[in-house]
């Protein structure tokens, strides 16, 4: 099995709402002002948020960006999606997962709803040969070009299919990118379930006989 370092990660989800909520009912004002706390919201600036809203029905769009623009929230009447891209080390990662609690406890989901999860890793090997005769093992004919993996595993303690796709990453020389694609019921204990994301990477990759060094403490 290959072990290798990851360079970058991210983490999106998408929660759909178990009823669409109308503007009047959305409360948008204390929802926004709720992600700019400091200690139970995001600690998010006023001019990190914006609302363009069209009727008094249903079609609005609040958006906030921050995290230098590698963080989005984009809440709509249907659903709302979150996520953290870009980031590098073990201490990035407990800043996303201390940003994901506070998100999920201030949403306070109907139990009954789901989430999507999708997470993705640039994961780099010793050069440019290695990755290519790592992904060869992908490669079930001498007419495919470039090798790629696609496939659904089933690990421990997780209940449902993780969707697992492995290619070249484009943007960082000599890795991998790797995405993850599974879905988890709104009830849960939020810090310790979303703790164990880094494990449930790793474990589903390893699958694809590859597994993860642990994340950097710095670049």
């Amino acid at each position: 099995m290959e072990i290798v370092p990851i360079e970058l990660f991210g983490i999106h989800v998408d929660v759909p709402f178990a009823v669409p909520q109308p503007y009047g009912k959305a409360q948008l004002d204390e929802f926004s002002a709720n992600l700019c706390h400091a200690q139970t919201g995001l600690g998010l600036r006023p001019d990190q948020i914006r609302l363009r809203r069209f009727d008094d029905l249903f079609d609005f769009e609040l958006k906030a960006t921050f995290f230098g623009e590698n963080g989005t929230l984009t809440r709509t009447a249907d659903r709302v999606k979150f996520g953290v891209r870009n980031a590098r080390t073990s201490g990035d990662w407990n800043i996303m997962h201390q940003t994901l609690t506070k998100f999920y406890n201030l949403m306070d989901f109907d139990p009954k709803t789901q989430t999507h999860l999708s997470a993705h890793a640039h994961a780099r090997f010793e050069d440019l040969e290695a990755r290519d005769e790592w992904l060869g093992q992908f490669a079930h004919s001498s007419l495919v070009h470039k090798p790629a993996s696609l496939g659904h595993v089933r690990i421990q303690d997780w209940e449902k299919d993780i969707r697992v796709l492995i290619e070249l990453s484009q943007p960082v020389p000599n890795s991998v990118f790797i995405a993850w694609d599974t879905q988890f019921s709104n009830d849960q204990e939020w810090d310790s379930f979303l703790g164990t994301m880094p494990s449930v990477m790793e474990n589903s990759a390893n699958f694809f006989e590859i597994g993860f060094e642990p994340f950097k403490d710095r670049v």
